[in-house]
């Protein structure tokens, strides 16, 4: 594996700021946010590659390769930056992802087009984004009534699809793709350290975004919510490979007393026995990356989907849960006071600083016995929350169905963002949510009540 950073990588992934944005710093983030999609795809050897669905709950490579093309142009149209479409079928066709319950359930179509057409469009999109740009009036604010808004949501929209489509990339077939230049795994230095147990105070923690904030935020990020939040035990670190290694060693993966009655289900439905960025040989497991198979490192945290998290708390005794979205953000103000915020700091594992996840506490080794590692970058956490708005809360008329069609209790949120996360996606403000079966560079810390 590569050990080090690739210092050759320029472009900053740091959101722009809404109160001094120009033209230019708007056309430098965009052209760094289209080239990162780009980079993602230049992975796949084949044209043919674009019409396979490696998750069986998602759309097949093409639609996504096309849907951030036409999510600009849409939103684009919808705000009066730009008064026509560029092809009005792909703009229908590329609008709306999807979301099932199970992989029965999605729509399916199979008039997709070739891919040489959803590549010159994309081209096509391309100017025509930047000539819309040329045309920002210097130092106005934008905000959320603003018309530009539309603008900011096309490229985070787009980042947060280099994040996801690197999930659907990872579930491929490794002969069909090969890692891109530049694309850097971190170092693996073998066992983790041991992951010792922190112990925190009762504090008060007020969530959401101010409606005044100088970066992009999506409308579930705003409202406001003061937690009082009891004492609580959680772990200094990730859960690791190593530790998940021992979870399914001794049976215990394959145990219906430790799952949901969810999560036996959907382990039953899918017949899973071994996280899914895993794969069995002989009595060891390799380790699959976005593009590759390499042997596991056992330091980087494990990554699961919500049902596996939830297992491993109940393997380790009936008090383990998960954290809560009120209990993260009170550990994780530390962080942010020493490191700064995770959006704009090169101290946390986000940002694409590397192509992987890193040891577990690599990048806080500097830290305190008493100070948690990892909460922002490396891989999201899953928590003990559902999806749900904050007080205040209002769907914003460019996206109306982004957040409020999934407040609900079949999606769970996660926090802290990945070493994918990038722009706004790397915001300390940022709420994910995915169902609970669902794989993303998703993993989780252990926490117990006091």
């Amino acid at each position: 594996m590569i050990s080090t950073p690739n210092p050759s990588k320029k472009t900053t992934h740091s959101p722009v700021s809404l109160t001094k944005s120009t033209a230019s710093k708007l056309r430098d983030y965009f052209i760094s946010t289209w080239e990162l999609y780009e980079l993602l795809f230049s992975a796949i050897d084949s044209p043919t590659t674009y019409y396979l669905s490696p998750d069986p709950l998602r759309n097949p490579l093409i639609f996504y390769w096309g849907h951030t093309a036409a999510f600009y142009i849409n939103k684009l149209q919808m705000t009066g930056l730009t008064n026509q479409g560029i092809n009005p079928r792909f703009e229908q066709l590329f609008a709306i992802g999807v979301d099932p319950d199970k992989p029965e359930n999605l729509d399916k179509t199979d008039l997709w087009p070739p891919l040489e057409e959803v590549n010159a469009y994309r081209k096509k999109v391309y100017e025509k984004v930047l000539s819309v740009i040329e045309q920002f009036p210097d130092q106005e604010q934008i905000d959320q009534s603003s018309p530009w808004w539309a603008l900011m949501m096309g490229l985070e929209h787009d980042r947060i699809h280099f994040e996801t489509s690197s999930c659907l990339l990872r579930q491929l077939p490794p002969e069909l793709l090969s890692r891109p230049e530049n694309w850097t795994y971190a170092p693996s230095f073998g066992i983790p350290p041991e992951n010792s147990l922190i112990e925190v105070t009762e504090g008060t923690v007020t969530l959401g975004k101010p409606k005044d904030h100088a970066i992009f935020g999506w409308d579930n990020e705003y409202g406001q919510l003061t937690v009082d939040v009891k004492p609580f035990a959680a772990t200094k670190n990730l859960v690791s490979n190593a530790e998940y290694v021992e979870f399914l060693e001794t049976g215990a993966y394959n145990d219906k007393k430790y799952w949901t009655e969810e999560g036996w289900k959907w382990k039953n439905e899918v017949k899973a026995v071994h996280p899914k960025w895993w794969i069995k040989q002989n009595d060891t497991f390799s380790y699959r990356t976005v593009f590759e198979e390499i042997s596991m490192p056992l330091d980087w945290p494990v990554e699961v989907n919500a049902h596996e998290a939830w297992a491993y708390c109940h393997w380790k005794g009936p008090d383990w849960r998960l954290l809560s979205e009120a209990e993260f953000n009170l550990i994780a103000k530390e962080a942010k006071k020493q490191k700064g915020a995770p959006a704009f700091s090169k101290e946390y594992n986000i940002n694409f600083i590397y192509g992987s996840p890193t040891p577990v506490g690599f990048m806080d080794e500097e830290n305190a016995p008493n100070e948690f590692n990892d909460l922002y970058g490396n891989v999201w956490e899953w928590l003990n929350d559902d999806f749900y708005p904050l007080p205040g809360f209002e769907i914003h008329p460019f996206y109306q169905d982004f957040s409020a069609p999934f407040f609900d209790a079949d999606h769970s949120m996660l926090l802290g963002g990945s070493w994918a996360s990038t722009g706004t996606g790397a915001s300390a403000y940022y709420r994910l949510w995915f169902r609970r079966h669902f794989f993303q560079h998703a993993g989780f810390r252990l926490a117990k009540n006091r």
